[in-house]
């Protein structure tokens, strides 16, 4: 019987679900398994019952990037690439917001990945790079369209062509988190995070999601136009709070 720790675990709890990478001996270093068990465990999920997916790795570092074993041994090809590019924009166009919680490594494979969140809090400590060209790499995953996205061109370049790390404090200055915190404050500003996220309306959330990405490389004007005749508008929850307030009037 096969007793070893699953590669990730995912436990979900009154809307908020928790992904957790778990290879914490390898830094939890990213194989084609891991991205094998998200989809799974993404096939599983009730999405009506969540209202927001945060994103984690156990021990003292979020990722350290692809497992280097899978890519020696050639196990990893084109079908493994595009597995894993797939995943990740996956996690990226979840109908609910996703939060990533980082602390140490972030790096590479690491950094694609929690660029596929929408909020990103780092501890003050982590360290964040784009290591590819030291390997002589090129992504796969969609870093060189959501980086510059996120930090803008120029400081993507940055990274990407230096290979630097980048604390955790210097990520929030470039845009990269949202919010940098002492270590040992990290996991509660994610728990509070995540629960101000589900104090409000899903509805709302997804659709407001979902304009962002509809919306995405339009002009100002179009993007307006845009959302004035595609929103959704008033949901039953906005109906309730008139309800609540004329009976109080």
């Amino acid at each position: 019987m096969d007793t070893s720790e699953p590669s990730v675990i995912c436990h979900v709890d009154n809307g908020l679900c928790r992904l957790i990478l778990n290879r914490p001996e390898k830094l939890n270093a990213l194989s084609l398994a891991s991205f094998e068990a998200i989809s799974t465990y993404l096939d599983q999920l009730n999405y009506e019952e969540i209202g927001c997916l945060l994103l984690t790795g156990s021990g003292r570092s979020f990722c350290a990037g692809h497992d280097l074993e899978g890519l020696a041994s050639g196990a990893e090809g084109g079908a493994a690439e595009r597995i894993e590019n797939k995943l990740v924009e996956r996690l990226a166009t979840l109908p609910f917001p996703v939060v990533a919680g980082v602390r140490g490594h972030c790096y590479t494979g690491g950094l694609e990945l929690v660029l596929a969140a929408d909020i990103i809090i780092a501890a003050e400590d982590a360290r964040f790079a784009d290591t590819h060209s030291k390997f002589d790499l090129v992504p796969i995953w969609g870093l060189t369209q959501r980086l510059p996205r996120r930090v803008g061109m120029a400081k993507a370049k940055e990274m990407i062509f230096t290979a630097r790390s980048y604390s955790g404090i210097e990520a929030v200055q470039m845009g990269l988190a949202n919010m940098a915190v002492p270590d040992v404050e990290l996991d509660s500003a994610v728990e509070a995070l995540c629960a101000d996220i589900l104090k409000t309306s899903r509805r709302s959330n997804r659709e407001i999601k979902k304009l962002f990405e509809d919306t995405d490389g339009m002009s100002l004007a179009a993007g307006n136009a845009w959302e004035l005749h595609h929103t959704p508008g008033h949901g039953p929850g906005f109906a309730e709070v008139i309800r609540n307030f004329n009976a109080k009037n």
